[in-house]
């Protein structure tokens, strides 16, 4: 599991070189990305599960 969403992480530019000045900056960039990739992913499954 814990491969897997590096491996989604990597996925984004600014987070593949670590350049952000504080932990803090880092750890936002981090939950922006998790949040984008959960919310995408949740939006396909209520597609798939809304009837035709």
């Amino acid at each position: 599991m814990v491969e897997r969403s590096f491996s989604w992480i990597t996925r984004y530019r600014r987070l593949n070189t670590i350049f952000e000045q504080t932990k803090e900056h880092l750890v936002a960039f981090v939950e922006i990305a998790f949040i984008s990739i959960l919310s995408r992913r949740l939006k396909r499954l209520v597609t798939q599960a809304a009837p035709a």
